[in-house]
């Protein structure tokens, strides 16, 4: 099988920190970053939280359901067990849906790629320098 057989037929788990939610990615997250967003922080009581994308269709739910919570017009997922923060999503319907990658089960391999709202980073918070910044969000990078 080629490269790309076996990625296309690889899955990644993860869940919550109870066991109670578990997920399966069936692809690579992409687009790895920190957020240092005050929502981020907030949510997740932690100074950032490191973020990977994945399709929408390759995030399966194996154990449990999310609560979902709408806030700032985005959605949040949590394991409705213990609050461990999952998923993000810009709306309802995106096709992209960001996971926590601290909730894979082996996230070592999906260090950050960039850190981005800065804007919002707590002052005593160290960037890697070898990753780009940006103040806001690295889909609007001139913001």
């Amino acid at each position: 099988m080629n490269e790309e057989g076996r990625i296309k037929k690889m899955e990644l788990s993860g869940g919550c920190v109870c066991g109670g939610t578990r997920y399966v990615l069936r692809s690579i997250p992409f687009s790895l970053g920190d957020c240092h967003c005050i929502d981020c922080r907030r949510s997740a009581g932690a100074p950032y939280v490191t973020w990977g994308s994945v399709p929408r269709d390759d995030v399966r739910m194996t154990k449990g359901e999310p609560r979902k919570i709408a806030h700032a017009n985005r959605i949040r997922s949590f394991a409705a067990c213990c609050g461990t923060h999952l998923f993000f999503e810009e709306t309802k319907d995106s096709e992209i849906i960001d996971v926590t990658i601290a909730s894979l089960d082996d996230p070592a391999p999906f260090a950050p790629q960039k850190a981005i709202w800065l804007e919002d980073r707590l002052p005593w918070v160290t960037i890697d320098k070898a990753v780009p910044v940006f103040q806001k969000s690295s889909k609007n990078p001139g913001m």
